[in-house]
C-alpha cells in the first residue's frame, strides 16, 4: 500500500516536473524549487510538529478536514473506495477483484481475532481474576474488618457482571449477520464490554492482596526485578 503511494506520488511530480522544463524552458533547479512549492502549498495540512497522539492533533486535523479513521472497521473500506481501486490498477499491483478479497479477509481476521481476545479475557476473569478476589474478600470477612469489605464487595460484583456481560455480547448467537456488519458489532460492542472488565480489574488489582493476585501487577512489572 505504503509503496504504491509513493510510487504515484513519485509518478506525478516527475510528470509535472518534466511538463515543466518542456512548457518554460526553466532550469531545472527553478522548475523543481517551484513544483515542490506547489506540493507543499497543496499538502502542507497534514504535517503537524506537536504530539500526534494527543487530542490536540484530533482537534487540529478536524479542522483541516483530514480523516480521522480510529479504528480498524473505519479503515478497511478505504482499500476498496474508487481512487484505491484506479491507483492499483493504474500501477498493476492488484485488481479490484484482489482488493475485494483482501478487504473480505482483512474484515474477517479482526473479527475472528477480536473474537479470541475476548474469550480470552473472559476466561482470565473468570478463572483466576474473580476467584482470586473471591478469596480476599473471604478473608477480609473472616477477619471482620468491614470497612475494607465495603471497598472490595462492590467490585467483587462489578467485576463479576462486566465478565457476564462480556461472555453475553461475545456468543456468535447475538452477532449480526454479515462480516461487515460483525466488525461494527465487535469494534461497539465486544470492545466496550471488554474495557469495561479491564476497568474494574485495574481497580480490582490495588486492592487485593500480592499472594493472591494471579498476574503480576503492574507495580512488579514496573518497579521490581
Amino acid at each position: 500500500m505504503l509503496n504504491t503511494i509513493v510510487a504515484e506520488s513519485v509518478d506525478e511530480l516527475t510528470g509535472k516536473l518534466k511538463a515543466a522544463l518542456k512548457r518554460s524552458g526553466a532550469t531545472l533547479e527553478k522548475a523543481v524549487t517551484s513544483i515542490v512549492k506547489e506540493a507543499w502549498t497543496e499538502n502542507k495540512r497534514v504535517v503537524f510538529d506537536g504530539d500526534g497522539y494527543s487530542q490536540e492533533w484530533h482537534k487540529e486535523a478536524e479542522k483541516r478536514g483530514l480523516a480521522n479513521l480510529k479504528t480498524t472497521p473505519d479503515a478497511l473500506p478505504w482499500l476498496i473506495q474508487k481512487e484505491t481501486v484506479a491507483t492499483f490498477k493504474k500501477y498493476k499491483v492488484l485488481s479490484k477483484r484482489e482488493l475485494e478479497s483482501r478487504y473480505e479477509v482483512f474484515t474477517e481476521q479482526y473479527v475472528t481475532n477480536l473474537n479470541i481476545e475476548a474469550e480470552t479475557e473472559a476466561s482470565i476473569a473468570r478463572t483466576m481474576l474473580l476467584p482470586a478476589a473471591v478469596r480476599y474478600l473471604t478473608e477480609l470477612r473472616a477477619s471482620g474488618l468491614e470497612d475494607l469489605v465495603g471497598e472490595v464487595e462492590p467490585l467483587v460484583k462489578e467485576l463479576h457482571f462486566a465478565m457476564l456481560k462480556l461472555e453475553d455480547a461475545n456468543l456468535d448467537e447475538n452477532h449480526p449477520a454479515g462480516v461487515v456488519k460483525e466488525a461494527l458489532y465487535m469494534r461497539d460492542s465486544v470492545i466496550a464490554a471488554m474495557e469495561d472488565v479491564r476497568d474494574v480489574a485495574d481497580r480490582l488489582e490495588k486492592l487485593v492482596a500480592d499472594d493472591l493476585w494471579p498476574l503480576p501487577k503492574y507495580s512488579e512489572m514496573l518497579f521490581i526485578k
